[in-house]
């Protein structure tokens, strides 16, 4: 079987001095990438980064470290001209860097904490891709991971359910998408990552819990990490997906829809007496059947056109 190298290949791995990140960076490393390692701002310039960076070199791997936050524009322009300066390329993104809190409920949201968790992730998301793009579209084959969440499915924390941390990584669906779309010119592929794993972050937050021990025990990063190697290769085959990694578990998630009910005279009487078709056939298992993939706007419109009829 073939091993998937990166030789020659530069790769960006922001939040990649600890956890998944760190994860990501050793492995693309030690399957040949030269990879530029960031971590979170320091008043020093230097921080947990160079830990990683010296790992890899002394594997005999290539690596940079470079410090700054995503939240920040001038840092993001800065690293990412590090990384042009250095190794005179950018092949692959992989956006990883962010925080978590679950300080305010969906009820009492937006406020300070809503705002932060939109710019890290979000707004983050988003600088790091605009100052990557030009170099991903110059490589012909650039690679761009997100890093989505299955809190997204819906998120009820302990002291009731999150309007922050769950409401900037469900933005990320639409931004992979967008992505997507936009790269195809250019030979970019984007996908999304979900990510379980035993982190700092969910050690720190859950580490005494029941749960986190068995995140302890079972989701070792290194699973993940397997996964989103896969993905910012130049033989992954697909944009715009969104994909569940977990102890050694992938899958893909998407969006389905059932046929649905149509009446050109609808009343909320036909909703109600045509309910079973417009919720689907799925069973007490969460099986569905007869439904298709959502690929896009397009296909949505495509299938209301089918109903109403087309433009005329």
């Amino acid at each position: 079987m073939t091993e998937l190298r990166f030789d020659n290949q530069v790769a960006f791995v922001t939040g990649g001095a600890v956890g998944l990140g760190r994860a990501y960076a050793i492995l693309l490393a030690e399957r040949g990438a030269k990879v530029v390692v960031n971590g979170n701002y320091r008043a020093s310039g230097i921080g947990p980064e160079a830990d990683v960076v010296a790992e890899i070199r002394a594997k005999g791997g290539e690596a940079i470290g470079v410090n700054g936050s995503v939240s920040d524009e001038a840092a993001v322009q800065r690293m990412v001209a590090k990384t042009i300066e250095t190794y005179g390329k950018l092949d692959i993104l992989i956006n990883n860097a962010g925080t978590a809190s679950s300080e305010v409920l969906i009820q009492n949201a937006p406020d300070d904490v809503t705002e932060a968790q939109l710019d890290v992730h979000l707004r983050g998301h988003l600088r790091m891709a605009r100052a990557a793009w030009p170099h991903l579209a110059k490589s012909g084959n650039g690679r761009l991971v997100n890093t989505g969440s299955a809190v997204t499915f819906g998120y009820e924390c302990p002291d009731g359910w999150d309007g922050a941390y769950t409401v900037a990584k469900s933005a990320l669906y639409g931004v992979t998408r967008q992505m997507a779309g936009a790269g195809a010119e250019f030979g970019i592929k984007v996908n999304m990552i979900m990510p379980w794993a035993n982190t700092p972050l969910v050690e720190r937050l859950l580490g005494h819990t029941p749960f986190g021990r068995w995140q302890r025990e079972k989701l070792d990063p290194s699973k993940v990490a397997a996964a989103v190697a896969y993905l910012v290769h130049e033989d992954c085959p697909v944009t715009g997906q969104f994909i569940s990694a977990a102890g050694g578990r992938i899958t893909r998630v998407l969006f389905a829809s059932p046929p649905g009910y149509f009446n050109a005279d609808i009343t909320p009487e036909d909703v109600r007496d045509n309910w079973a078709a417009i919720f689907g056939d799925v069973d007490a298992h969460g099986n569905i059947r007869g439904m298709f993939e959502v690929t896009g706007q397009q296909l949505e419109f495509a299938k209301i056109k089918e109903c109403v009829g087309d433009i005329v």
